[in-house]
């Protein structure tokens, strides 16, 4: 049996850049990552149906769309699930600049003011102040020392959904008219104790290793019994670690100086406005 070369295949789309990652490729589960030059990934321009499936509201909410985004445009990262979290922002940004270029606007309310306006932000700029400062795993505390890691995508859009979900129930709590005062704090409650789970869960997940005794603990039944065990200062000190981390990886906010004119109407000397990868600003109009 012979196999044709596809005459177009010359003309397929190549990598347009290459990034590095955040994370220098740490915590990512074995066989998950392959560098494709040492310790960068080649980055591909985004196809017109990886543009379509990132329209799509249901893929979006539930992280679908990103990750068959970054399998498309990112294909080092064999598993984007596995990925930490902390690498997100470089690899959109890597995928937005591959697609359409350095340049990206973004679209601000000029606080006090009902001033719209449009920033044009330089995404090289912004990917080189994203913080790199590798993640720190080690939490001792008193007779035992905990191996955490960072959140994956999948928790990230796990806890997101749970959270979304929860957030939705209390609403409905509130708006219904059906419950009396003391149902409705009987729901909020239960409610309360759903958060209180997902934030043990989440910690759980976190966690590789415990060391105590000399012994180092691997054992997922044995950790998950123990953090349901364990007291609030220990609980705490895990908490602190991982929530003092929070915003590797992440970009940073751009500071915006209005205008005479508009501090005149109330805006402030100057703010910080978020640079966002929503759908508003990653997508650039080809019409």
């Amino acid at each position: 049996m012979t196999t044709s070369q596809n005459p177009l295949a010359k003309f397929f789309r190549q990598p347009a850049i290459y990034t590095t990652l955040p994370s220098n490729g740490d915590w990512y589960p074995e066989g998950a990552l392959v560098f494709d030059n040492e310790k960068e990934l080649a980055v591909y321009p985004m196809t017109a149906k990886d543009e379509m499936t990132m329209n799509t509201p249901d893929a979006l909410l539930n992280g679908e769309s990103t990750i068959n985004v970054i399998r498309s445009c990112v294909p080092g990262i064999k598993d984007p699930w596995m990925m930490p979290v902390l690498d997100l922002d470089s690899i959109m940004i890597a995928i937005r600049i591959a697609t359409y270029g350095h340049m990206m606007d973004i679209n601000v309310t000029i606080p006090n003011t009902e001033d719209k306006v449009v920033y044009n932000v330089d995404l090289r700029t912004a990917g080189d102040k994203i913080d790199k400062t590798p993640f720190d795993g080690y939490v001792p505390a008193d007779k035992v020392s905990f191996k955490i890691k960072p959140m994956s995508y999948r928790q990230l859009t796990n806890l997101q959904l749970r959270t979304f979900e929860q957030q939705r129930i209390i609403t409905q709590v509130i708006d219904t008219n059906e419950l009396n005062a003391s149902q409705k704090q009987e729901k909020f409650a239960e409610i309360f104790g759903h958060m209180t789970n997902l934030t043990l869960a989440n910690m759980k997940e976190s966690i590789l290793e415990v060391t105590a005794d000399g012994q180092t603990i691997t054992d997922r039944v044995y950790i998950e019994e123990f953090v349901d065990n364990m007291d609030g200062a220990t609980a705490d000190k895990i908490k602190k670690r991982l929530d003092v981390q929070k915003d590797l990886g992440r970009i940073k906010p751009i500071t915006i100086t209005p205008t005479k004119e508009q501090i005149e109407k109330g805006a402030p000397a100057s703010f910080d406005a978020p640079i966002s990868m929503d759908n508003s600003n990653f997508f650039v109009s080809r019409s």
